[in-house]
Formats: structure tokens, C-alpha cells, sequence
């Protein structure tokens, strides 16, 4: 069957054309097509709406897929796919009835989920975690996803979006996208790496200066204590690190690796799906979830 996923942003929507074999067999699903356009977030929820329609329309398949999917930034009800919260990454999304109106501007259901979840279940099904019951990933981009899987079963009781890029880390410390201060994303993402380190993150990993290694040093600290905070809180067996600054991996992972493994002793893996995470995770999640009102 064909299917199509997207995943929305703060700065890009990528969208794909998925074909499907097996809708429970992680081994079927096959990327045909990719795309990624830009979001053009600070023009407002419309242009959002309209761009995300766009990345869909764009394979002039539409009629013909079986399960079209969305995965985006904000947090997302898992049953009724409504945005009950999005920081100004995505102005005007809070409060949005995305799969609704999604459904009524293609005339055919639209399934609608939580960016990091999407993610989360194309690693935690097909990807990285697949061999695990518990996952949480991390996703680091512009913000910083925060979600687990607590079983396979995939409705709103084993899927979480925990949020965790808006835990305290720093009490007043730099200000959040969210309207607080201090919290996990302003420290630990793409977006705070680039601002206090240097917009090129190719650069600042291979940096050799004092004040870049310095952030980079803190990035792994800072990392590391909201991973002990997930493991804190919900124990899973193993934690996943995806997202944009992943594909950098090979410039920082191993220096990473040795702040956490000082810390603590739960597997912690790269995600191996890429930016293709969130479009597989929200088809699977649509071909195989239980929804309530979507």
C-alpha cells in the first residue's frame, strides 16, 4: 500500500512517500520519494497549515495512499490530535485541532502526533529500539523532544510525550521559547548549541578554542542530567538520541559517552532511521495505533 508521512518542524516540513508491505512488519516499509520546504513559521499557523498541505499534495498521489500521517512540533492529545500546546516555534499551533483540520482540507482522514513521538515509534519499531520494550528517545533540533514508549502497544497509555525539553534545569537561567525560564531545550538542542556556541555545529565540534570547548563541555553535562532525570522518572530500558545533531554524531558522541557512562549504567544508543524517523514513526503509528477520535 501506499502511504505518506510528514513531519513539521520549527524550520522544515519533510514529507515521503512510503510503500508499505506488511503493515506489523518493520522490514516492509520503504521509503520511494523525500522531500523537505521550509515551514515559514514566523508567517503563522495558516501558512503552517498550508505548507504542510502542501508537502502532501505535492506527490499528486494523494487519492490513491491509504493512510496519510502527521507528526509535528507541539504537544499533541494522542486521541483526538489536537495541539494543546506549541511554544512561538510554532506561532499560533496552540489550541490548533490539527487532524481535523488537516482531514478537512485533504477530505480523507489525517492522523495526527507529536513530532518526538513519531520519532520515538520509528526508532522504538523499526529502528534502534526495536529489540526493547521501554524506549525513550531524545530528539535535538530546534527544541528538544522528549517522549517514551512504555510498551508496543501504541495508544494514548503507552505513548508519552513527556516534555522533558521544559524541565529546570538552571532556576532564572536563559529564557525558553515556552515563556520560562532555564529549561532543558534552551541547553540542550540544536537551536542553544548554535547561539552560544557557534551557528555552524560542524565548526564548534571540531572547535579547539577554550569558550567553544567550554560549551561543548557543558552541552555533555547538561545532556547527561536530563537523560539521569528520564531514567529517574520512567526507568526504560534503553534511551535513544536522534534529531538534526545526531547526524554530527561522529565529532561527539564518544566525548559524550563519557559523562553519561560515569553517571549511569542504562544503554544509551545513536538513532539509525535519521531524519527519516519521524515520517516512518507516524505511518507506522497510524497503520498499527489505536486512536480514539481521530
Amino acid at each position: 500500500m501506499l502511504t505518506i508521512g510528514v513531519d513539521v518542524g520549527g524550520t522544515s516540513i519533510k514529507s515521503s512517500l512510503i510503500e508499505v508491505g506488511d503493515p506489523c512488519d518493520a522490514d516492509s516499509y520503504q521509503i520511494l520519494k523525500f522531500f523537505t520546504l521550509p515551514t515559514e513559521a514566523v508567517k503563522g499557523r495558516d501558512t503552517i497549515v498550508d505548507n504542510i498541505v502542501k508537502s502532501i499534495e505535492q506527490f499528486e498521489c494523494t487519492d490513491k495512499c491509504q493512510a496519510i500521517s502527521v507528526a509535528s512540533a507541539g504537544t499533541i492529545d494522542w486521541d483526538s490530535g489536537n495541539v494543546t500546546f506549541a511554544t512561538q516555534a510554532l506561532p499560533g499551533f496552540t489550541g490548533l485541532e490539527l487532524s481535523k483540520t488537516l482531514s478537512q482540507r485533504l477530505g480523507r482522514r489525517v492522523v495526527a502526533i507529536n513530532d518526538a513521538v513519531g520519532a520515538l515509534i520509528g526508532e522504538g519499531m523499526l529502528g534502534a529500539g526495536k529489540k526493547y520494550d521501554s524506549v525513550m528517545m531524545f530528539t535535538l533540533g530546534t527544541g528538544l523532544g522528549a517522549s517514551l514508549l512504555k510498551d508496543k502497544q501504541l495508544n494514548a497509555q503507552s505513548v508519552v510525550d513527556t516534555r522533558l525539553g521544559h524541565l529546570c534545569l538552571y532556576e532564572g537561567g536563559r529564557d525558553c521559547l515556552c515563556g520560562k525560564k532555564g529549561c532543558a531545550e534552551s541547553y540542550v538542542s540544536a537551536t542553544a548549541l548554535k547561539k552560544y556556541g557557534n551557528e555552524n555545529l560542524y565548526h564548534l565540534f571540531k572547535a579547539t578554542d577554550i569558550v567553544q570547548r567550554r560549551v561543548l563541555a557543558n552541552f555533555y553535562k547538561d545532556l547527561t542530567s536530563v537523560a539521569l532525570k528520564s531514567i529517574e522518572l520512567y526507568r526504560p530500558d534503553l534511551i535513544i538520541v536522534g534529531g538534526g545533531v545526531i547526524e554530527l554524531a561522529e565529532y561527539w558522541w564518544q566525548n559524550f559517552l563519557k559523562e553519561y557512562k560515569a553517571a549511569t549504567d542504562t544503554p544509551i544508543a545513536c538513532a539509525s532511521l535519521g531524519n527519516k524517523a519521524g515520517v516512518l514513526g507516524s505511518v507506522y503509528a497510524m497503520l498499527n495505533g489505536t486512536f480514539e477520535k481521530q
